[in-house]
This record gives structure tokens, C-alpha cells and sequence, in this order.
């Protein structure tokens, strides 16, 4: 089995990689070789980081994703979008895009055009954001700090979610290692950079789970100043294609309201070779479904027991 980056999609999403044998599970009786609450080594800590951070998936990736909103007192309602995604030397970069409007026809029989909200994230030290959306004149907006932890398309999900930059953030707190969800994981406090005032007016960290025997991101979650929690991101069941283990579905819950977004792979195709040019600002201009992306390969979904 190859290990992979860790990212939320773009991350991302991706990033988005987790692995998860009971997705609901807390942490569960220690083990002797936990350290959790002990004064852990942080130089040790500083190795399982940089580690975490190093591996990659085997070529580039495409999946079909679907979105499902469900608010707590409301029905559910979905989105769909794709995603292409592959390491670059900064980071994990992922080319999305999100239909927020299908085709449709209205009480008098017009066609109402498809809105779709296409995205370019890079993740890394030197994370960014770009948004275009269908119809709207002008070059792609890169997004600051405040609007990228603002919902996507109205679901629960984040550019910040997406982009996973705390992953990358310099500053951190080894906190341990514990058994969570059955599997041996360490905690890290990962704390916003000091120059970026403005996430630093709303986030006041993030911790995350990483799998010690997979090294990939299990949950994450979001504090505010008070160090009440935000959010949290976590992973239902994974998937192999082509040897290369994917998460089948990411949950994103709103701890305040409650709500939840689930995002979820329909299908993928892994290991593929994609064009420099799909990472672009210029590819934002239109939507993926009509750019000529050559796909070298498909791999059908084995389930990982």
C-alpha cells in the first residue's frame, strides 16, 4: 500500500487523505507506548511531522464527487463537482469545480443556465485560493484569509477546509500519541502564523489526528480564540484504486449549528498523467467539462477490509 498526502481534497480537499477503520469510534484505552498528556519529545514530534508531510500519491487523480448539505432542521440537498488533483513541488494542488446551479427551464419553458464555481487550491507552506465563477466578467480573485473561512457553495465545507493549511503552519505543540478509533495517532496543536491577522481574529488553532501506521490525516478540528471547538473533519471508510488508498467519504460538522456536509467519491481514476496547463488561472476561465484533459488510465474502487 502507498502512503499519501495528507490533505482535505485540494487539498486537498485536498488533501485531504484519511484512513479510518470505525469512522465513529473516540479514542479508545491507552497502549504502554502512549504519550498523550505525558510531556512528549518534541523533537519527535518535529520527525513525525516533517514525514507526515513529505509523502505523495503516485501521479494525478481524478474524482467525481458528490456533496450532500444536511442541515439539522432541514432536509438534505446535494451538489455535485469534480476534481483534479496531483503533487506539485509546492504542495498538493487540485483543480475543482462545483455545479451550484444545473441546467434548468423555467415557468416559461427558458432555459436557465448552469452556474458552476470553479477552483484552484494550492496547498503547501505557500497555500492560495482561486475562484472564478460561471458568468462573471473579470480575471480569477485570489482569496484572502477572512473569505477562504466562509462555506463553499452553501455547504459546510471551507476553502480553508479544502486548502488544509495548518498542516503546513510552523508553529505546533506535539501533544502525543493515544489509540484513537482502534489505531495508534498522534495529536498535534497546530497554531495560525502571527503575520496573518486576519485568520488570527477568528481561528485560535487546529488539531489533528495523524495514523501512525498509515502516517495519514484521520480528524481534524477547528478552535476559535476561546478554544471552543469549530469544526470538525473526519473520514467514513476508505477505498484502494490502483494501490492507492483514497477515503470514500469526508464529513465536515458544523459543532456550533450542528449541521454536516458530507462529501463523497462517486468514482476515481488514479495515477494519471494531467496536463501543467489544467493548474492554471487560465483554466478557470471555463468550466473542466469543456477543456480537452487527456486521462491515461482508470482504475475501478476495491473495498480495503
Amino acid at each position: 500500500m502507498r502512503n499519501n498526502p495528507a490533505f482535505f481534497l485540494a487539498a486537498c480537499l485536498t488533501a485531504l487523505l484519511m484512513l479510518s477503520s470505525n469512522a465513529q469510534r473516540r479514542i479508545s484505552d491507552s497502549s504502554p507506548l502512549d504519550t498523550l498528556g505525558k510531556n512528549p519529545s518534541q523533537e519527535k514530534g518535529w520527525e513525525i511531522l516533517k514525514g507526515f508531510r513529505s509523502f505523495g500519491w503516485d501521479g494525478g487523480y481524478h474524482w467525481r464527487v458528490q456533496l450532500k448539505n444536511m442541515p439539522r432542521r432541514e432536509g438534505a440537498w446535494y451538489l455535485n463537482g469534480e476534481i483534479y488533483g496531483y503533487r506539485s513541488d509546492s504542495g498538493p494542488i487540485s483543480r475543482i469545480d462545483i455545479v451550484e446551479q444545473p441546467i434548468d427551464v423555467d415557468g416559461n419553458g427558458n432555459q436557465i443556465e448552469k452556474r458552476v464555481l470553479r477552483l484552484l487550491l494550492q496547498s503547501g507552506q505557500n497555500s492560495y485560493a482561486m475562484v472564478k465563477r460561471t458568468g462573471e466578467t473579470g480575471p480569477p480573485v485570489v482569496v484572502d484569509s477572512e473569505a477562504a473561512l466562509e462555506p463553499v457553495a452553501g455547504s459546510e465545507f471551507s476553502l480553508f477546509d479544502l486548502l488544509a493549511p495548518y498542516v503546513y503552519w510552523p508553529k505546533f505543540r506535539y501533544e502525543g500519541r493515544t489509540t484513537f478509533r482502534g489505531s495508534p495517532t498522534h495529536l498535534f496543536w497546530m497554531y495560525p502564523p502571527e503575520g496573518d491577522r486576519l485568520l488570527n481574529e477568528r481561528i485560535g488553532g487546529v488539531r489533528i489526528f495523524i495514523n501512525d501506521q498509515f502516517n495519514v490525516l484521520t480528524q481534524t478540528e477547528i478552535f476559535d480564540l476561546d478554544k471552543t471547538k469549530l469544526k470538525t473533519i473526519y473520514i467514513l471508510g476508505v477505498y484502494k484504486v490502483d494501490g492507492q488508498t483514497i477515503f470514500r467519504e469526508l464529513d465536515v460538522r458544523n459543532e456550533v449549528t450542528r449541521d454536516k456536509t458530507r462529501l463523497k467519491i462517486l468514482d476515481a481514476k488514479m495515477g494519471l498523467e494531467l496536463p501543467a496547463s489544467l493548474f492554471t488561472a487560465q483554466s478557470l476561465m471555463d468550466d473542466l467539462q469543456h477543456q480537452t484533459i487527456p486521462i491515461v488510465r482508470q482504475e475501478m474502487f476495491e473495498s480495503v477490509q
